[in-house]
């Protein structure tokens, strides 16, 4: 059943204009990249703004911003991501670097959920209080980003 889904979507117009496009293409990646610079420049002060970085800035409008931000780059990052895989669905699908990304992907977008649905995430918000909670969750988000954008590039070289 995977594999015909993989095969519909490799045969789907919107792909085969992706392989076929001398611009289109090389375009899409680019947006790929700049949703990517959006999530991972977003994410990275807030992580670090949690961490104990930057104790001039006020938490609250910051991490409002950097959240809008990240949150921005994710729905762009993943729009054209899927767009990408479309191109070759099933030698992605084989790709253990792929897999990882999108393991990784899964597990920040998770611990960014729960951080941000936490009363530790409120607290430093409103309060510019950070519990050891947020910032065990700030370590893990910066780990697991950075370490998605890694599994990311690797995926042309395995």
């Amino acid at each position: 059943m995977l594999v015909e889904w993989l095969q519909a979507l490799h045969e789907w117009p919107v792909a085969a204009f992706f392989r076929r496009s001398v611009y289109a293409y090389p375009l899409l990646n680019a947006g790929h990249i700049f949703a990517l610079t959006l999530l991972i420049g977003a994410i990275l002060p807030a992580d670090l703004k949690v961490l104990g970085f930057f104790p001039r800035i006020a938490a609250g409008p910051f991490l409002r911003s950097m959240t809008a931000i990240s949150a921005t780059g994710l729905a762009l990052a993943v729009l054209t991501g899927f767009l990408l895989f479309s191109v070759q669905p099933l030698e992605y699908a084989r790709n253990p670097a792929f897999l990882v990304k999108l393991s990784l992907i899964a597990l920040g977008t998770a611990n960014a959920l729960v951080i941000r649905f936490s009363s530790a995430w409120r607290d430093a918000w409103t309060k510019e209080s950070i519990s050891p909670a947020l910032r065990a969750g700030a370590l893990l988000s910066l780990t697991v980003w950075v370490a998605a954008l890694v599994a990311g590039r690797w995926i042309a070289f395995v």
